[in-house]
């Protein structure tokens, strides 16, 4: 069966084994002590770091008042809904809302409401000022923020994880426009043989690499990983943010750095 890592926890992890584990790590993290209402939104297995959220909540600030929506398409695909439902019943001030995009009649009962969970669905259930958390398909949260823009959320209130490549906020795309920034540097690919010109609206160098067809080793693209890991023979980089990752003398993460001089060999 697919999946190094499962495959690995099941056939070699026993109770009483020890393994070497980092931390948890992230930017996208609920401030459990605040007392202004949070609004959990996700879809699929974007539910994941939702639990969590809200579970802290409910044991450490159980006053803080909280909407949980998550949308699924029918309950085949709706993971931890019993579990959900249990927490909410142990706190009153949890608020859950389950939506199902095509639900079947064995479903009846456990979904609030049919469709998909949008800007209009959140302006209908939280009448108050509050802080957005968003987790599941890029699209779908795509979708939302702009929702939430149009009915004057500001970008300091969003908060999102996302799938995959990392999305950047509308604040953040009108900064890289506003400011012009023409800086531009030479990157030389050397394994792939590819010589090629980087500027900032570029991103970070994994993400230059990727829309170049290359296609170097990732895994987290936070920095905390290191499984992007790779040799600089030439230059340095800029961080965008300090590396959670140990990198040894002459390696470099490219998920969370550019170039920081006019040329750089990487042995990518």
């Amino acid at each position: 069966m697919p999946g190094i890592a499962s495959n690995f926890m099941h056939d070699r992890i026993q109770e009483g084994s020890v393994i070497a584990a980092k931390p948890p790590n992230g930017k996208f993290v609920l401030d459990v002590q605040k007392s202004i209402p949070a609004v959990l939104i996700s879809n699929g297995v974007g539910i994941t770091p939702m639990i969590s959220m809200a579970k802290a909540c409910a044991l450490l600030n159980p006053t803080r008042p909280i909407w949980f929506l998550h949308g699924a398409r029918d309950g085949k695909f709706h993971a931890f809904r019993d579990e959900m439902r249990e927490i909410s019943r142990q706190n009153h001030n949890l608020n859950v809302h389950f939506r199902y995009s095509r639900p079947t009649p064995e479903n009846r009962g456990k979904y609030h409401s049919v469709g998909y969970v949008d800007a209009a669905l959140i302006q209908e259930l939280v009448r108050q000022e509050a802080e957005y958390f968003l987790c599941g398909s890029p699209s779908f949260m795509q979708s939302i923020m702009q929702g939430l823009k149009e009915s004057g959320v500001p970008d300091s209130r969003v908060f999102f994880e996302s799938f995959g490549k990392p999305m950047k906020s509308q604040s953040d795309k009108q900064t890289a426009i506003a400011t012009g920034d023409e800086r531009f540097a030479e990157i030389v690919f050397a394994k792939s043989g590819k010589t090629l010109t980087w500027q900032p609206s570029d991103g970070t160098i994994l993400e230059f690499a990727e829309a170049n067809d290359i296609n170097p080793p990732f895994s987290c693209r936070v920095g905390v990983c290191g499984t992007c890991m790779c040799k600089i023979r030439e230059g340095v980089v800029a961080y965008q943010e300090e590396p959670t990752a140990t990198t040894d003398k002459g390696l470099v993460l490219i998920c969370i750095s550019q170039p920081g001089t006019a040329k750089l060999v990487l042995d990518i």
